[in-house]
């Protein structure tokens, strides 16, 4: 290919920009918190030659092979993934394709877990659960529902001697496939053809089913609603067994240490805030509490969707991507001890927003066996979101969040809103709490040594000042026991608003007045521009001060809730309850929008000229002109609070600590090449740019043809990508460029 080019770096390197565009609309999203991703994990599959993978609704599948590292492949599809499986063999290797269930009859194929492709069994209905005999597969779901194939690719509806909504599906080794679903319903069938229904002794919904070796005996092990727990030997007998729990189960797996001498395993059910291990025990099923505190290391309370076996540990997954492993440290070990690998925290967040650190470094260099220090000024954008516990985090990037401090006389509460001024941070919150940060300085001591020229080691002893500006945090005292749901700042004051019309400001975000109030309505949000204050509430609540002081009601006719109201760079908007969306250029006089949804919109911002809207349900809508808004496209269902940006990045935080990040705006320069050492047989090349900027690697020996790489991503929040590029250098003279990617 041969395309222009704005700038080169001498001789042998070539750097192109990106170009700078306005803001868009064609958001790229990626997760931030919780890892690997906030969406409930619907399943897990594991084959040794493989990694562990996670699937979970709006398409979203993660792979890992330690359980701390994980990559997120772009599955290309938005639907629903439900169940997960390695099958067949391929030049001798077994488990040589992934297969993967969703929503509307579609199954995903992959060779590597990175690239795929989706099938379309032409039917709408859900395929819950996938059995793998090795050699064939069984898909089952929605109105009883079973297909088989044997290769992946082509499938077969099979006829069944029942209507019931399948849940999930396994093969037992050396048969049967069994299927198990909604009102008690067991089937099972030697081929997957041919179906024969049993008997399961209970009415209730059975979720998953799974492959048992109890005593060296294979069997089935089925979870379900109400603490049900059914075994089987063969498929034909059902046993009922004892979990002591009636919390909806929906994980059936088993405990293997293939690194034992002595393999063996306890059969695992887990669900609803519930984990049990069990055994046969005088004919009978029998489980005990992984989560009981007496335990050394108990298995957290959390919800499960999905559980397999590695061989060597049990890995659990499900709500907001929770995942936990559990192992015993010898084959005679009595327990299983959980770890949690991942402590991200999933606290609901309501709001988010940016301020500004400024700090001292001081920086060292040794020359002529002296110490020359240098001084100078850092300058930090950061994020701040807030919710409940209560939750704080912080972020310098919108990728890495850490927890802030929080004072203990706020333990209990939900933080609802957050504002920022200069130098200040006010975060407000359920039962009138009111908590600020502001410009403190902490010592940060690093210590390095040098060696003099008569061989004497020197200790060198650096105190960098550490701005703990939305890290540290303090009460203060608030006139109100009110619920204050927002904050904002404006006329150098804040002013706060809350439950049954609550008002009140303050100079410096300690001392507060209450001020008068026009309502008795919840106000939820409240904001300034040039011509003043508004603020939003229930039934469709719309205030209006010229002061943040003196308060009067413009009432809009609608009984919709408006959940927030921001002034955005020359209009107010507002948008609530089953898509409401108002604009006002002066905050009295209110015209409605058309949002095109009827979800709850919870937030608006504008970022580079373009309107975002986030919802729940992750929506997300966007506008060049906050009239005509479109639907884009959202990597979560979990509902989304909060929106804030820096530089261009647009940041999304809502349920269960999610956080996504987008770069909504122009990115402010081109990924450079910083060095590229070469051997013979490959390149080592060094990028520095901005975190998920994707570019293309071009080289060429002519600077007229030109080859250009796979589409690459900077995932370093630093902005620096190191990359082999395994391309022989045959010729003498190489000129490489990047290039945005399409």
């Amino acid at each position: 290919m041969n395309r222009p080019f704005r700038a080169w770096i001498a001789l042998l390197v070539l750097c192109i920009a990106q170009s700078a565009v306005a803001g868009t609309t064609n958001l790229v999203w990626h997760w931030s918190n919780p890892s690997p991703f906030g969406n409930n994990i619907a399943d897990l599959a594991y084959h040794t030659n493989n990694p562990l993978v996670a699937v979970a609704d709006t398409g979203q599948l993660a792979t890992t092979t330690d359980l701390a590292t994980w990559t997120l492949p772009n599955t290309g599809t938005r639907r629903w993934l439900r169940s997960a499986t390695w099958f067949g063999t391929t030049a001798g290797k077994a488990g040589a394709l992934l297969v993967v269930s969703a929503s509307e009859g579609g199954i995903l194929l992959s060779e590597d877990a990175a690239s795929f492709k989706l099938v379309e069994l032409g039917t709408t209905d859900w395929l819950e659960g996938l059995a793998n005999s090795g050699t064939r597969l069984v898909a089952a779901g929605d109105n009883a529902a079973i297909y088989t194939s044997d290769n992946g690719t082509n499938w077969t509806r099979r006829a069944v001697p029942f209507n019931d909504w399948l849940r999930g599906a396994t093969y037992r080794t050396g048969g049967p496939f069994v299927v198990v679903g909604e009102n008690g319903l067991i089937a099972t069938s030697a081929d997957g053809v041919a179906w024969t229904r049993r008997t399961s002794r209970v009415a209730t919904h059975l979720n998953r089913a799974a492959p048992t070796r109890i005593n060296g005996t294979d069997g089935i092990v089925v979870a379900g609603d109400g603490g049900v727990a059914l075994y089987s030997p063969d498929g034909s007998n059902w046993t009922v067994g004892r979990t002591d729990v009636t919390a909806d189960l929906y994980v059936a797996t088993q405990e293997t240490r293939t690194d034992f001498p002595l393999q063996f395993g306890a059969v695992l059910v887990a669900g609803d805030e519930e984990v049990r291990s069990g055994t046969i025990l005088s004919g009978t099923l029998r489980f005990t509490d992984e989560t009981s505190p007496g335990r050394s290391y108990p298995a957290p309370r959390s919800t499960y969707y999905a559980g397999v076996s590695t061989g060597q540990k049990l890995v659990l997954a499900g709500r907001a991507g929770q995942v936990v492993q559990g192992a015993r440290s010898t084959q005679f070990s009595p327990a299983i001890d959980w770890t949690t690998p991942s402590l991200s925290p999933r606290s609901l967040l309501f709001a988010a927003a940016t301020n500004v650190a400024f700090g001292t470094n001081i920086a060292s260099r040794f020359a002529e066996n002296a110490v020359v220090l240098s001084t100078n000024r850092t300058t930090n954008t950061f994020y701040v979101a807030v919710g409940d516990g209560p939750t704080i985090l912080q972020s310098d990037s919108g990728a890495t969040w850490i927890t802030a401090l929080v004072p203990t006389n706020a333990m209990g509460q939900a933080l609802l809103g957050v504002a920022s001024a200069p130098g200040m941070l006010v975060a407000v919150g359920s039962g009138g709490t009111i908590l600020k940060s502001s410009v403190a300085y902490a010592p940060l001591v690093t210590t390095n040594t040098y060696t003099n020229a008569v061989s004497v080691v020197i200790p060198v002893v650096l105190t960098n000042q550490a701005n703990t500006l939305g890290i540290a945090w303090e009460s203060a005292a608030s006139p109100t026991a009110a619920a204050l749901h927002g904050v904002a700042w404006g006329n150098q004051r804040f002013v706060a608003c809350g439950d049954g019309g609550t008002l009140l400001s303050s100079p410096d975000g300690k001392a507060w007045t209450l001020l008068a109030s026009p309502t008795t309505a919840n106000l939820l949000s409240i904001d300034a521009g040039p011509t003043g204050w508004i603020a939003t509430g229930a039934n469709g609540t719309l205030l209006f001060s010229p002061d943040g002081d003196a308060w009067s009601a413009h009432p809009y006719p609608t009984a919709d809730t408006l959940s927030r109201g921001r002034w955005l760079d020359g209009l107010f908007l507002a948008v609530g309850q089953n898509g409401t969306l108002l604009s006002s250029a002066d905050g009295q006089a209110w015209t409605p929008r058309v949002s095109g949804v009827t979800n709850w919109l919870n937030d608006v911002l504008r970022v580079d000229g373009t309107y975002y809207i986030a919802g729940n349900q992750g929506t997300v809508l966007g506008s060049q002109d906050a009239a005509a808004w479109t639907l884009l496209d959202s990597i979560t269902y979990k509902s989304l609070y909060g929106l804030a940006s820096i530089d261009g990045q647009l940041v999304a935080v809502g349920l269960d600590g999610s956080i996504l990040r987008s770069q909504a705006g122009p990115y402010r320069a081109g990924v450079a090449i910083g060095q590229w050492p070469r051997q013979s047989n490959e390149t080592l090349f060094l990028f520095t740019g901005f975190l998920d900027q994707q570019f293309l690697l071009e080289r060429s020996t002519n600077l007229v043809d030109w080859t250009a790489s796979d589409i690459l991503t900077i995932r370093d929040a630093a902005g620096t990508l190191l990359y082999l590029d395994p391309t022989p250098n045959d010729d003498s003279r190489q000129y490489f460029r990047t290039w945005a990617a399409p």
